[in-house]
């Protein structure tokens, strides 16, 4: 599963010593190994289990967080958080991509907005059972909303090395032919350092795979390597986008998630409307439209340029559309957590403790005052050598 969606929830249970935590993963595509990015997102506490062995054992609860998710043996309670809060459309039926016939297989839909719920309320044929559709909100953008203060933020910005009132900008489009990254992307990059700006590059995983039907043909490893000349230039490919963001004073991306978080902090977005993307949402394109009017939108270079000219003149947020967009697709951020780990523990039939997200967040924000670069994802990162 994508463990990051994960984060908190398991973060939190590890306060409990009634409780043992595992993780498991069947796809081998990401950048670091399941292993790997378990150690820095979940910790030592939770072990890594090979999908082959996971997959027979019998277990009390099953967490994922993708209805790809491949198949376990025993049927035991199953929880889905989604990965995400991207609304991609089925081009052939009047549904969101995440209200999906898959859904029937779970007891527990952590649905992180009413949206969602209502798009399974209008299709209750996907659903095991009436209750399976629950309103939680997204549990790992709740991190965006503990750790959004000025003492982490200055941790994280100088274990990336920003210098003191240079803004950053970050930079994270999704994949695919028909987005900002090859519409544009390095123009992005070019006068954002030309402006003598921080700039650090965080592509989506998938933009970093070889099947081109993802990256497109290109090699974005040696594509953004003349960059690195810069010394505010940093490509962290590794990196931990949540950390990012917090760290970051401009999020600049397109259609997809990062966007829509981009509303739970008080950060500039600049999101890329292209037309090929808003073609491809299809349906009714609220999330779209609302991000257009939160964070430009920015539809070609020129857009590009005029308003980040304005953005370093002062001109820095529609906070009004901004608060829009997080009130619809985020319900009760910072809550997020405690709401989904009330369901886990009513699940597991067990008792549970009232302050138990307190002691996790507490324990979260001094990790990560202590060593930013783990939180970041840059304290181990692995080579980017790609010879033979």
């Amino acid at each position: 599963m994508h463990f990051s969606m994960f984060e908190t929830i398991c973060g939190a249970m590890q306060e409990d010593e009634r409780l043992e935590t595992y993780a498991t993963c069947c796809w081998q595509g990401g950048l670091k190994s399941p292993d790997m990015a378990l150690r820095e997102l979940l910790g030592l506490r939770t072990r890594f289990v090979p999908y082959e062995r996971a997959k027979w054992k019998k277990w009390d609860l099953y967490v994922s967080s993708c209805f790809d998710n491949a198949w376990f043996a025993r049927s035991l309670p199953w929880v889905d958080t989604f990965h995400g809060v991207g609304e991609k459309w089925a081009t052939s039926q009047d549904r969101l991509y995440m209200v999906h016939p898959l859904a029937k297989r779970y007891d527990r839909l952590f649905c992180p907005n009413e949206r969602l719920v209502r798009g399974y309320q209008s299709h209750p044929g996907f659903l095991k059972t009436p209750g399976s559709a629950c309103l939680t909100g997204m549990p790992r953008s709740d991190l965006l909303v503990w750790l959004n203060n000025p003492e982490v933020r200055a941790s994280l910005r100088t274990a990336l090395g920003v210098r003191d009132a240079v803004p950053l900008v970050l930079f994270s489009p999704t994949y695919g032919a028909d987005g900002v990254l090859h519409a544009f992307g390095k123009s992005i990059i070019e006068q954002c350092l030309q402006a003598n700006l921080h700039v650090a590059v965080k592509l989506h995983s998938c933009s970093y795979l070889e099947d081109p039907k993802f990256n497109c043909g290109v090699d974005w490893f040696r594509e953004l390597e003349p960059y690195t000349r810069f010394d505010t230039f940093r490509h962290v490919p590794h990196a931990n986008l949540t950390a990012l963001m917090l760290a970051a004073d401009v999020i600049v991306t397109d259609f997809g998630s990062a966007a829509v978080e981009c509303s739970l902090t008080d950060r500039t977005l600049f999101f890329c409307g292209i037309k090929s993307q808003a073609e491809r949402t299809g349906g009714d394109r609220v999330q779209f439209n609302l991000l257009c009017s939160a964070g430009g939108p920015v539809r070609n270079v020129g857009e590009f340029s005029d308003r980040l000219k304005r953005f370093l003149k002062g001109d820095s947020l529609n906070r009004g559309e901004q608060n829009t967009l997080r009130d619809t697709f985020f319900h009760t951020p910072g809550q997020a957590t405690d709401n989904c780990l009330r369901i886990v523990y009513a699940l597991l039939d067990l008792s549970y403790p009232a302050t138990q997200v307190q002691s996790y967040v507490a324990r979260k924000r001094q990790q990560v005052l202590q060593n930013p670069l783990a939180f970041l994802g840059l304290g181990n990162e692995p080579s980017l050598d790609r010879s033979p």
